[in-house]
């Protein structure tokens, strides 16, 4: 019944009265061996005054390693039924009968809230909890697949074949969804380990450094090796690192008493003392209980929903606790008492199997022998319970003097949970060798396997935690619970009053959230055309839903009026402003389609969305609020024009489209980081412009013969000062968050609609589209171009429209709180969702003149005009060429649930990121 994760801390004194003490188990175990039980006088006293107090901070290492690379046959105890790799054995078995046992065999799944080592039974529920959160993670992945469906790999079957045919076809597709949705899980989870992991262990969470211990990087080459060490050769694990990794004293004091009460339970409070022929009753008895079906296994006493899924609130509440509480210290002295029978098998184990004594182990691996029992424990009473015992330090026995030796000193950086010598030494080789000797986490690891949104899915971000990935698997578990930023959820391997003084040190306490983790609001989604025009149509009770501008400028206050778009509004919209625009975004796209296509096999290829679309809108922000843009006429710019675009987008995404709770904190990271970069220029130019009257530093002098509109932001910047407003007040209230709510959602809008268009349903309106706008423009061709760019728009639709109650209300039958987001469905928002309520078979046809309270989700009232006047003339650049889909993945708008992915399928975005289109 060992400890399946690992629970140390750094350090925790001794408890009198609590803790065993292994030089005891030592005789205990020699007296087993010869049929006699001991009795109080034999050996050392057990658990008084040896204990040694440290005074180092206390924190917690969590992580199912050795249930990942130990699970002793049930019937011969010499036999280990895993494999010497960290394949995640806890979660998936260790045989096919295991894994099949908690499977569903559709589309890749696991069965909810399942795990296949019934042993984790029988340990303190924090442990099944981290598998139940892996397990959750391989659902998720096996979900994002199927929607993302790389290169087709996971395509549905067509069902055209017979019905053994499209049975076989269906397992083919559940097969390769499983297995690769596996081979991610267990990416994160190694990346868990590297990163997360070996940080604590050798303290280098306590310093600003992005060096970590990664195997797989090409190793040896430094050090003279040419071709560096070996690496996907395959693993062996010795009997001697059985003995090595089960670190019982560092089980922590909560989860002892938890031990303690289990085997009441099971045998009743007056079952005497625990030793191993009660040990093996409990056992027996435990086991018998169990369910065949691991899905319907239960723990703690917890139930399962009609689901299959234990409740949220009651899995969260357990683990912040198991999170809360530090572990225990390497040492002597430290061992629970109620482990006593563990350890007498560890010792008997290791006579029978004839392995190597404590100092033969240690020259193996380079280490100085011991020349005296004060050099394995400088404890007087360690040291002469270990003389009259063994007599030579040559003869100590490996498991008692493990156990034994005294632990490290804490060193900042280099050694953090304090193991002893012998193990940190073992355990950091014994690290690399499991890894290194992995293909499928060396030669195999890549996105040939785990597809390149896979790949990404589990890896690591130095910029993000100093690499460490822990929150992704928390975040993807319990994303109701967990806040982006939850400290619990970032660090959860050191207790949260240890880490503020951390994170304080290295001035990053700011960046967390540190209350625990509770049931946050929810998320409502609205399926039905009705709901949504409630959602849509009420803009006090259902608002569009933003964060405020902290995660971008801190705590810097801004004026009461800062925030107030009708100010930018009365300026913006007088004189001739739509004739300004209207010709902008006419010279502006064909100039993209100029300069951005290319000319391939005999035709024309451009990436409408990426360098037409997303662009056109950058650079009228660009010039309107004269930002740093860099271009052929203006060299001095800062930014690119792929470079503003999403800096600006990330900046949007931060405040109003920060959905995805796993990639809201680099999100919001890397968002901040870009809002300085271009608000500090910016803040500078708004100065320039209110004194003396200029654009600005790193922006194009204004030319108004040549365009009026690049006149505006002077003009602009000025009336706001006028106003009353400083130029802090001016930037990060009405300019960036302008500039960022412009340009992605426009340029979504036009994506979405040219997509459209190129479906074989809105290819039958292509000849109408080049008619209108090959046509001299006019009031008439241009509402009907308005007209198909909306329809193109609503009927191709975005992801979703995303609010945030601010009452109490009822949608869709469903109850809503106030603090609730609500997600009103693309179809819902096009009128179409179930076939009900107003629309039917009329919202699923193309009207052009339709009335425009069929487009609630389409612009800003105020701002409207300008979005319409922007889609006219970026639809008629666009159709005036009879564009078609580049053949394959390229020519696709790529779209997942909640968004859109990367050019190269790697990463989900809120905003469309590229589609390449052809013509003649």
């Amino acid at each position: 019944m060992g400890r399946a994760w690992l629970t140390c801390a750094e350090p925790h004194d001794a408890q009198a009265g609590r803790r065993g003490h292994a030089v005891r188990a030592h005789r205990q175990a020699r007296q087993e061996e010869h049929g006699r039980a001991a009795g109080p006088r034999d050996g050392v006293r057990v658990g008084h005054g040896a204990g040694r107090v440290q005074e180092e901070p206390q924190q917690r290492v969590e992580h199912p390693v050795v249930l990942d690379l130990f699970w002793t046959n049930s019937k011969d105890g010499n036999t280990n039924d895993s494999s010497s790799y960290l394949d995640l054995s806890p979660l998936y078995g260790n045989s096919k009968e295991a894994l099949d046992s908690i499977r569903t065999f559709e589309h890749g799944k696991l069965k909810p809230d399942t795990f296949a080592d019934r042993r984790l039974l029988g340990n303190p529920p924090g442990v099944c909890i981290l598998l139940i959160m892996f397990n959750r993670f391989h659902n998720h992945v096996a979900e994002q697949l199927a929607a993302i469906n790389d290169n087709n790999r996971f395509a549905r079957p067509s069902g055209q074949g017979t019905a053994e045919e499209t049975a076989k076809a269906w397992a083919r597709r559940d097969e390769e969804l499983f297995q690769t949705a596996r081979l991610i899980t267990s990416g994160l989870y190694i990346n868990i380990t590297l990163v997360d992991y070996v940080r604590n262990i050798i303290n280098l969470n306590r310093v600003d450094t992005e060096w970590t211990l990664d195997p797989r990087q090409e190793m040896g080459v430094s050090a003279g090796t040419a071709k560096g060490s070996e690496s996907g050769v395959g693993n062996a694990v010795s009997a001697e690192f059985n003995l090595c990794y089960r670190w019982h004293s560092c089980i922590s004091q909560m989860d002892d008493q938890w031990i303690q009460d289990f085997y009441s339970h099971l045998l009743g409070d007056d079952y005497g003392e625990m030793n191993l022929q009660v040990l093996m009753a409990a056992v027996k008895k435990f086991e018998a209980s169990m369910h065949p079906d691991p899905g319907r296994r239960e723990f703690d006493n917890m139930r399962r929903g009609p689901d299959g899924r234990f409740h949220d609130d009651d899995l969260v509440q357990r683990l912040a606790t198991a999170i809360e509480q530090p572990g225990g210290a390497f040492g002597a002295r430290n061992v629970p008492r109620i482990m006593k029978p563990v350890e007498m098998l560890g010792i008997i184990r290791g006579r029978r199997w004839n392995l190597a004594g404590l100092n033969e182990f240690r020259k193996h691996f380079g280490l100085k022998a011991y020349a005296t029992f004060e050099d394995i424990n400088s404890d007087p009473e360690v040291a002469d319970a270990l003389r009259n015992l063994y007599q030579h330090p040559d003869h100590v026995e490996l498991y008692p003097g493990i156990v034994a030796e005294e632990g490290k000193t804490p060193m900042v950086p280099g050694v953090g949970i304090a193991p002893t010598y012998t193990i940190s030494r073992v355990v950091l080789s014994d690290a690399v060798s499991l890894v290194r000797g992995d293909r499928h986490y060396t030669t195999d690891y890549h996105a040939g396997y785990l597809t390149q949104w896979g790949f990404n899915e589990a890896n690591y971000d130095f910029k993000t935690n100093h690499g460490c990935v822990f929150y992704k698997l928390f975040l993807r578990a319990f994303p109701d619970h967990f806040r982006p930023d939850s400290v619990y959820a970032h660090y959860p391997m050191v207790i949260p009053p240890e880490n503020r003084k951390i994170l304080t040190t290295l001035k990053r306490a700011d960046r967390f959230s540190w209350e625990r983790p509770q049931r946050r609001a929810r998320v409502v989604r609205v399926s039905s055309p009705a709901a949504a025009r409630q959602v849509l149509g009420d803009d006090q009770r259902y608002r569009v839903a933003w964060t405020g501008l902290e995660p971008l400028v801190g705590h810097a206050r801004l004026s009461a009026d800062a925030l107030d778009p009708a100010r930018l509004d009365v300026l913006l919209f007088k004189g001739e402003w739509r004739a300004s625009i209207k010709a902008f975004y006419a010279a502006t796209a064909e100039r993209l389609f100029a300069d951005k296509t290319h000319r391939l096999n005999g035709r024309q290829q451009v990436d409408v969305v990426r360098d037409v679309g997303n662009l056109a809108h950058t650079h009228f922000a660009a010039r309107l609020f004269n930002l740093p843009l860099k271009t052929r006429e203006n060299p001095k710019g800062v930014f690119a024009e792929q470079e503003l675009y999403a800096a600006l987008a990330t900046i949007f995404a931060a405040l109003f489209r920060d959905l995805d709770p796993m990639r809201s904190f680099p999100l919001r990271a890397r968002a901040k980081e870009l809002a300085s970069q271009l608000g500090s220029i910016v803040e500078t130019n708004v100065k320039l412009a209110t004194t003396l009257g200029v654009g600005g530093l790193f922006t194009a002098k204004p030319n108004k013969a040549k365009d009026d509109l690049s006149a505006y932001g002077v003009h602009l910047v000025k009336g706001l000062a006028k106003g009353g407003l400083k130029a802090h007040d001016i930037t990060w209230g009405q300019v960036i968050p302008a500039a960022a709510a412009l340009v992605p959602t426009e340029a979504q809008v036009f994506a979405e609609a040219v997509d459209y268009y190129l479906t074989p349903a809105g290819q039958r309106h292509a000849d109408e589209l080049h008619r209108l706008a090959a046509s001299t423009p006019s009031a008439e061709t241009d509402a009907l171009l308005l007209g198909y760019a909306l329809e193109g728009a609503r009927l191709g639709g975005p992801p979703g429209v995303y609010r945030e109650a601010t009452a109490v209300d009822s949608v869709d039958g469903a109850a809503v709180q106030a603090g609730d987001g609500v997600w009103v469905t693309t179809a819902a928002a096009a009128g179409h969702g179930h076939g009900h309520g107003q629309g039917g078979d009329d919202a699923a046809r193309v009207d052009p003149r339709r009335a425009m309270d069929a487009y609630p989700w389409f612009g800003a009232e105020s701002r409207r005009e300008v979005s319409e006047l922007a889609l006219v003339e970026l639809f008629r650049a666009a159709f005036r060429r009879r564009l078609r889909r580049v053949p394959g993945a390229q020519g696709e708008l790529k779209r997942v649930p909640g968004g859109y992915l990367t050019e190269d399928w790697g990463d989900e975005v809120p905003f469309p990121a590229a589609m390449k289109v052809i013509w003649e």
